[in-house]
């Protein structure tokens, strides 16, 4: 015996029955109306979703996507770096992704938040509670990890960032910033 996939009667076997429902797996027309009703439902609950997260994307501001952004490449950032410990200590425990330059108002939608070379892997401690992310042994860490030639170059592009002279990141860079971050967290996770 067979049940119906609505209601969960026992309904006979093909086999014994000629009835286009019951052949279909339910056990009379209300039960078929019943299913075909939910799935309906579901399909425009799904179809509602999709049309809501695309008219909430439509009205995000620069900044939205700037911070969805930084999530992203922090993620990377922190996957990247993790087994190379906290660049401000001898911590293994990388839990953040601290910038050098921090990203305060001023650099808000500037490249420099999201440049790699501006941000590495911390431990928790160093990055949120060591006066503005230890920056002191941040630039000796960074210097011991990269060498003095990169730092210059990094500093070079804040100056740079500064006069003006690298515009503000725009919306497309953002999401094109989020669609690299999320194949390069795949890649990562596949080379486990």
């Amino acid at each position: 015996m067979r049940k119906c996939r609505q209601c969960r009667e026992p309904i006979p076997s093909k086999k014994d029955c000629t009835d286009p429902y019951t052949n279909g797996g339910f056990c009379d027309i209300a039960c078929y109306g019943l299913n075909k009703a939910k799935k309906d439902r579901e399909s425009r609950d799904k179809r509602q979703r999709k049309e809501h997260a695309a008219r909430k994307e439509s009205i995000k501001t620069l900044q939205q996507h700037v911070s969805d952004a930084q999530r992203w490449v922090n993620r990377v950032v922190v996957a990247e770096d993790r087994g190379k410990g906290c660049i401000s200590c001898t911590s293994l425990n990388i839990t953040d992704a601290g910038h050098f330059f921090h990203k305060g108002t001023k650099y808000r939608t500037a490249w420099l938040t999201l440049d790699r070379r501006n941000l590495n892997g911390q431990c928790k401690e160093c990055n949120l509670f060591k006066g503005g992310g230890n920056q002191y042994e941040y630039r000796i860490g960074y210097i011991a990890r990269y060498g003095l030639a990169a730092f210059e170059d990094l500093e070079e592009f804040k100056r740079s960032t500064d006069r003006g002279e690298i515009p503000s990141i725009t919306i497309d860079e953002c999401k094109q910033a989020i669609a690299d971050s999320k194949a390069r967290l795949k890649a990562i996770k596949t080379n486990l």
